[in-house]
């Protein structure tokens, strides 16, 4: 017990700790953009049962919390998302936070005390400004990548030293030849007109006393490389720069600042081209040796020159891009004498090789996801992406990366010049490095074959955005992808910050009527697909994004103050939808995509699919604004949850008078009634058992595209099919997804398709559209955690949920386990004759409800789940 400030005795919980404080920022840099950081913590506890019931945070100058400023005692059981109580951060600043909480025990415990710094926040914090070469300004394609330095002196070493640093382009930036960080493609790829991130490095260590340099290299990237299929370059301006600035405290409290200006110099060297769809060009007997250390001959470089600060800088609060995995693959030499790559898994990244030979030997490295028909790379659907690196010896052992691009790729090849031995091949796997927090596992090896494609496919085309494919001449973010995929990515990589990052730009880049891009960054796609119909500029499926995102986000990370901050962008897409209702209150009047790629579709026509493309769009719409009700209610904004409730209602039930009939007869219409309540509460039964004779009729195989596959085993198992769920799940005829694991896939696939029940590949009718690592069908993982393995939240963030698993399909076992903002929260089942065990474990904070399957009734008293382990068994009824 303890005694108050008024003298009142409190109970103290010995038991519990807080641990893992954290302020909403992913990125793993030394500061953070915002200067009244969210707070959130977890709790640790060995007691079963814990629960908060209210909060105390502190702030202060120092770790000793002497003047500290408090919240004083907040009620809420939530730990995630909370106000910052003191006054906002200035640039710079640093201060320290701690927290205890109050549970159903007593007060904890002081948390230990956590550190923030501010980044620089206002656009007077930058005295440098980004520079470029004049001689590679207007460059017509690719070319010579810019190197950039500067020298200074520093009278002593430094007690502290911070790099602010971003570029048009990307960037590779060191101190004294060592880097300052493993990231990859900084800034990595954002709205640029409207926002460009930057880093924060402490770089202290870097340092010395005496002569320093600091230099960078500059590639193209996303902001001048080739985009889109079009292979467009300058998007974004026709110039690359480094934006740099360097401050240095000394021990006597004095400050060194280092920017970039007219006094830094630039030049060439090894690196002839680099791009992030074609692959790189490094001539090794071009480098200039030591230009990144101190003492280098700059003389003879160009001077560079400043441009005017961005719009928009801000720092990077989401993950870097990095080498995530390493592989080591036997190389494979053919007749020929080429090398050949097999990674084992279609992936994203690229070879690092070891190699020696002659002064001016060569070795050149395609890459492929799949081979064609004689067992060689098949480079056609990789349409006008070269995906080709080519590197030339200066006469000595060298180890060979390329720099400012990546390849999506399971194969590749090695052709080396006479002369030139490669001595070691390994592959190294990039992403932007989410922290992996979803596990699932079953007693079918083939569905964790699936499983294991959905992570792979998430991990290689989250690269600095959501992109569609990370192989061809694409790479883009489409919002329809990503549309479908959010719940599952969010369950599977904690993708928070990621995706609010990717989030931001669609609000920036939303159009004043609403309408969503298809892709996130906006860049010109050509023309609009062809339809009688106009094109609105979006389509419905892809612009729900704007509303399924934030959704997802807050469903998976419980973050209201994101919700709070992305409304108005829900908002403006669900009135731009209803403003082009017709009078019936269906959305007829515009070309949309529909339900693409429907495996009955002509490969040639991936729109035309089986289900009325005015009914998904007009569904779409229905679901939009109950999503936006349900937000507007959570938010306090009554008037608006009423209203867009009734809008649900209006064209749920325009669709279904409409359609009805017609969403009987297909897969996707079904599961759209269903899961978006378009179908009549008193029909529902009936529409599913309509969708499971659908399921029966064709043999278990499935017959959605991008936008009825999210739904479709979600609206099986919510009408009492599971057993046809399961059907779909396991078929193994095409299309299906385990059809894809049995032709031998590591990804997931663009098309149901894409590799024939013959082996081979049609290239011929479905073009060169052809992706093997899409993560749009990898959606069924969201309902291998919720159903399969039983394990779905009830409230944002998991502080309650329902463990609720549905055995079938012969599977004997499964389980999942999420590490949620409370902690790691699991389910696992067994089956043994007619005993069903269950074995659930929650972290401190929250509660779970066990419902159990049909057909089965608990030997154990099950009610309300408390925090700790539990174990449940069954029989069957």
């Amino acid at each position: 017990m303890t005694t108050s400030s008024s003298g009142v005795l409190r109970a103290t919980d010995s038991t519990t700790a807080v641990t893992g404080l954290r302020t909403g920022d992913d990125s793993g840099l030394v500061a953070t953009p915002y200067p009244s950081p969210r707070l959130s913590w977890s709790l640790a506890s060995h007691r079963p049962g814990v629960l908060q019931h209210a909060y105390e945070v502190q702030v202060a100058a120092d770790p000793s919390f002497e003047d500290a400023v408090s919240s004083g005692e907040v009620a809420s059981g939530l730990v995630v998302d909370h106000p910052w109580p003191a006054e906002p951060l200035a640039s710079r600043e640093v201060r320290y936070w701690r927290v205890r909480v109050r549970t159903d025990a007593g007060r904890t415990r002081w948390s230990e005390p956590a550190r923030v710094e501010a980044a620089l926040l206002t656009d007077a914090d930058w005295t440098a400004r980004p520079v470029h070469l004049p001689s590679d300004r207007g460059r017509p394609g690719p070319g010579p990548v810019p190197l950039l330095r500067q020298e200074f002196d520093l009278p002593a070493a430094p007690v502290s030293a911070r790099l602010y640093v971003s570029s048009l382009g990307v960037h590779r930036t060191a101190i004294n030849g060592r880097p300052v960080s493993e990231d990859l493609l900084e800034p990595g790829w954002t709205s640029y007109p409207n926002r460009l991130l930057y880093a924060t490095y402490d770089v202290t260590g870097l340092l010395a006393a005496g002569r320093n340099a600091l230099s960078a290299a500059v590639g193209d990237g996303w902001y001048r490389g080739h985009l889109t299929w079009h292979k467009t370059r300058d998007v974004y301006g026709d110039t690359s720069a480094l934006l740099a600035q360097l401050e240095v405290t000394l021990a006597d409290g004095s400050t060194v600042t280092v920017a970039t200006d007219d006094s830094w110099r630039g030049g060439h060297g090894a690196l002839l081209t680099a791009d992030l769809y074609d692959g790189c060009e490094l001539d090794l007997r071009q480098e200039p040796g030591g230009w990144q250390e101190p003492g280098f001959d700059d003389r003879g470089w160009e001077r560079a020159v400043p441009l005017g600060l961005p719009t928009g800088l801000v720092q990077r609060a989401h993950p870097p891009v990095r080498v995530v995995q390493v592989l080591r693959p036997e190389p494979r030499t053919l007749p020929d004498g080429t090398i050949t790559v097999d990674a084992g898994e279609n992936l994203t990244g690229w070879l690092r090789l070891r190699a020696s030979g002659p002064r001016g030997g060569t070795v050149t490295v395609r890459h492929a996801e799949v081979l064609d028909g004689d067992g060689r790379l098949l480079t056609s659907i990789l349409r006008g992406a070269r995906a080709t690196d080519v590197y030339t010896l200066a006469g000595e052992t060298a180890d060979l990366e390329p720099e400012f691009t990546f390849h999506g790729f399971r194969y590749a090849e090695i052709e080396a010049s006479p002369g030139v031995t490669v001595e070691a091949v390994e592959v190294r796997v990039v992403a932007s490095d989410l922290r992996r927090i979803g596990t699932f596992r079953c007693s079918d090896e083939r569905v964790n074959s699936l499983y294991a494609n959905v992570v792979r496919s998430q991990r290689g085309n989250f690269l600095a955005v959501p992109t569609d494919c990370p192989q061809r001449d694409e790479r883009l973010g489409w919002t329809g992808d990503l549309m479908a995929f959010a719940p599952t990515a969010c369950a599977t990589f904690d993708s928070r910050s990621f995706l609010d990052s990717w989030f931001t730009d669609l609000a920036v880049e939303q159009r004043p009527d609403g309408a969503v891009p298809m892709v996130i960054p906006d860049v010109p796609l050509g023309d609009p697909p062809p339809s009688e119909l106009p094109f609105a500029g979006t389509a419905a499926g892809w612009g729900d994004a704007a509303t399924v995102v934030p959704t997802a986000l807050f469903d998976a990370y419980g973050h209201r103050g994101l919700l709070s901050r992305h409304y108005a962008t829900m908002r403006a897409w669900v009135e731009f939808t209803a403003d082009r209702l017709d009078e019936d209150g269906t959305w007829s009047g515009n070309a949309q995509l529909g339900d693409w790629l429907d495996p009955a579709a002509p490969p040639e026509d991936p729109a035309r699919a089986t289900t009325d493309s005015a009914y998904v769009a007009t569904a779409f719409v229905a679901h939009s604004a109950r999503l936006l009700a349900d937000t507007a209610d959570e938010l306090g904004l009554f008037e608006d949850a009423e209203r867009y409730a009734a809008l649900h209602r209006r064209t749920a039930e325009a669709a279904w008078r409409k359609w009805g009939e017609h969403a009987r007869t297909t897969q996707t219409g079904c599961a759209l009634a269903l899961e978006f309540g378009v179908v009549p509460e008193g029909e529902r039964a009936a529409v599913g058992e309509a969708l499971a004779a659908l399921v029966r009729a064709n043999g278990g195989r499935i017959a959605t595209g991008f936008l009825g596959t999210p739904f479709v085993l979600p609206a099986l198992t919510g009408t009492g099919h599971t057993a046809e769920a399961y059907r779909l799940l396991l078929n193994t005829e095409c299309p299906g997804w385990l059809y894809q694991v049995e032709r031998g896939a590591t990804t997931m696939w663009e098309r149901w398709d894409a590799i024939r029940p013959d082996g081979t590949i049609d290239t011929e009718k479905a073009g060169t559209m052809l992706s093997f690592n899409h993560y749009a069908y990898g959606a069924v993982a969201a309902w291998l955690y919720r159903s399969v393995a039983g394990l779905r939240p009830t409230t944002p963030g998991y502080r309650t949920f329902e463990v609720a698993p549905r055995p079938g399909g012969g599977l004997t076992s499964a389980e999942a386990s999420i590490e949620t903002p409370y902690g790691t929260t699991s389910v696992a089942w067994s089956l043994d004759g007619s005993a069903l065990t269950v074995a659930v474990s929650l972290p401190p904070g929250t509660t779970g409800s066990f419902l159990a399957p049909e057909g089965w009734r608990t030997e154990t008293a099950t009610g309300l789940l408390g925090s700790g382990d539990h174990r449940l068994v069954l029989r069957s009824a």
